[in-house]
């Protein structure tokens, strides 16, 4: 009886060996998961502006590990199989915390606003997640500190604050010699400034400058900075050149970015172009009247009164409005003159072509700029000449209407020569 129930009992625990294992398993405390470092870009956020908290995530704890103890037995003999392996952090989702809506996670579209199952980490393993963010349009200047949440699906969770700092500084143009007045015979330089307001560097920055009107050329009409540094400032210069007198607005305006944001910010201003040029012909003297074939002569003085150098100076006479008139020299060619020089310059007029009555004859002068080379010109300088007919059919008038008179006067002078001789003969 206690040999049949040994073997039955002995055949149970063999069956019962062949179709079942054992299995033990034995953890430690789960992975330590933390952020060792973090960047925020751009530094700082202007309101409305959209950044990046760019962090490094790692699995600190390289100890953990888990083991399992396989055991099977037979009739035989009983074997046993330990098997250890670390374990990985498994980071289940990433997000993005704070207690107002000043700075937040990027949404656009139909993004989420956090990352689902971003994956698992071994020991000592890190990943760098980067998270778009944006400060809201009302967000005040100040720095902030949304938390970063990480769920960990076997281990503890992480919150971990970023500060980000909000500044609404810009970056400005200034005016730094910019002239109130221009006259519209010159070009003129002027200077601007650019300066970076901001806690941090921009770039991408550009100066571009233009006028309301067609009236104003400006050299160049763009001009390339590239970054500026905190704080930094710039002076970028332009050639201007009026084309016609009066007031003229200018608007300047600066583009930069932000991190990937783009800014403009402008400047309006306004010159005052004289009419007048500084280079000009003063009359000296002209003849009011002269008889038609006659040689008119023309004196002028040329005064430099500019600031500066010309060249090329030129007085160049101009057709009337009856057509051509012969004047000599066809240009009167004085060259170069210093700020406050006065030169003279002389034109014979030939009459015989002009008409009797007033005649018009103006005169341009011409030059160049010492600076720009740009060649400029004067409006018309108008002479008034009258030109009268010679005396030629006077004389025959006056004879005809003279000649009794003459007789008379003939008669006259006989009568009293005959009668003064016969008195002395008597």
């Amino acid at each position: 009886m206690i040999s049949g129930e040994r073997t039955i009992a002995m055949g149970f625990m063999v069956a019962s060996l062949l179709l079942l294992a054992t299995a033990a398993v034995s953890a430690a405390d789960g992975p330590a998961v933390m952020i060792t470092d973090y960047k925020v870009e751009p530094e700082a956020l202007m309101p409305g502006d959209t950044g990046t908290i760019t962090v490094t995530i790692q699995n600190m704890d390289t100890q953990s590990s888990e083991t399992e103890t396989t055991t099977t037995t037979t009739t035989s003999y009983t074997s046993s199989t330990t098997t250890t392996s670390t374990v990985n952090a498994e980071i289940e989702s990433i997000r993005l915390s704070s207690r107002n809506r000043d700075i937040g996670w990027l949404q656009e579209g139909f993004q989420c606003s956090e990352y689902y199952n971003v994956g698992a980490l071994g020991p000592g393993e890190s990943i760098t997640i980067a998270i778009p963010i944006k400060a809201a349009a009302y967000t005040r200047d100040g720095t902030y500190f949304p938390e970063v949440c990480i769920e960990v699906d076997n281990g503890d969770n992480v919150r971990f604050p970023i500060p980000v700092k909000v500044e609404s500084s810009s970056v400005e143009i200034l005016e730094k010699d910019v002239p109130s007045e221009i006259s519209l015979s010159e070009s003129k330089e002027i200077t601007m400034v650019v300066a970076n307001n901001r806690p941090n560097s921009v770039s991408g920055v550009k100066v571009h400058v233009k006028a309301k009107t067609e009236e104003l050329e400006f050299t160049p009409e763009c001009i390339f900075i590239g970054n500026l540094a905190p704080y930094e400032k710039r002076d970028v210069n332009f050639s201007l050149t009026p084309l016609s007198p009066g007031n003229k607005d200018i608007s300047f305006e600066v583009e930069y970015k932000n991190g990937v944001n783009s800014h403009r910010n402008a400047l309006e201003s306004a010159i005052f172009v004289r009419s007048n040029a500084d280079v000009r012909l003063i009359l000296v003297d002209a003849p009011k009247s002269v008889l038609k074939g006659e040689i008119a002569k023309i004196d002028f003085d040329v005064a430099n009164g500019m600031p500066k150098d010309v060249k090329a100076v030129s007085v160049v006479p101009m057709s009337n409005g009856e057509g051509k008139v012969r004047i000599l020299p066809s240009e009167y060619f004085i060259g170069d003159m210093e700020a406050g020089d006065v030169f003279s310059a002389s034109f014979d007029v030939d009459t015989r072509d002009l008409s009797a009555g007033e005649n018009r004859i103006a005169f341009k002068l011409t030059f160049r700029d010492i600076d720009s080379d740009r060649i400029y010109e004067t409006e018309g300088y108008e002479v008034n000449i009258e030109v009268k007919e010679p005396q030629k059919d006077v004389l025959p008038a006056m004879s005809f209407f003279a000649l009794p008179a003459i007789l008379l006067s003939v008669v006259a002078v006989v009568w009293v020569r005959v009668k003064h001789r016969r008195k002395i003969v008597a």
